[in-house]
């Protein structure tokens, strides 16, 4: 795992150069938060799913994965939209953060609905 996470900050710090000339508004922030808001829940899901005889079916997770792993993918995950969120023009900063705020959704729904894993912090 720490090989893939650095593997992950190498990649992020190449991509930064690439940055679009758009500048950085409130409204990016407000996305930003509210996908960092959704990962977190889906994290503190995962980590239900670790210590409670479930499996996890993130395919970048294992079955069962420690609390390290899962921490260590979700803080990659939001560094890595927000970097990647900040390198794009402006439409498609847009559209990349509500598509990826409303699939996270999705996610802690479908986990909440079909594993009744509630959200805990």
């Amino acid at each position: 795992m720490h090989r893939n996470l650095a593997r992950g900050l190498v990649a992020l710090g190449l991509a930064l150069p690439c940055r679009a000339a758009d500048p950085w508004t409130a409204r990016d922030t407000t996305w930003e938060l509210s996908y960092a808001a959704v990962v977190a829940m889906d994290c503190s899901q995962s980590r239900q799913i670790e210590n409670g005889g479930r499996y996890e079916r993130n395919p970048l997770l294992p079955r069962h994965p420690s609390a390290k792993t899962i921490t260590q993918l979700c803080v990659l995950n939001v560094a890595g939209h927000a970097a990647l969120s900040w390198a794009l023009p402006r439409p498609w900063r847009r559209r990349f953060q509500v598509v990826s705020v409303v699939l996270e959704a999705g996610v802690v729904a479908d986990n909440y609905y079909r594993a009744g894993v509630k959200v805990r912090f």
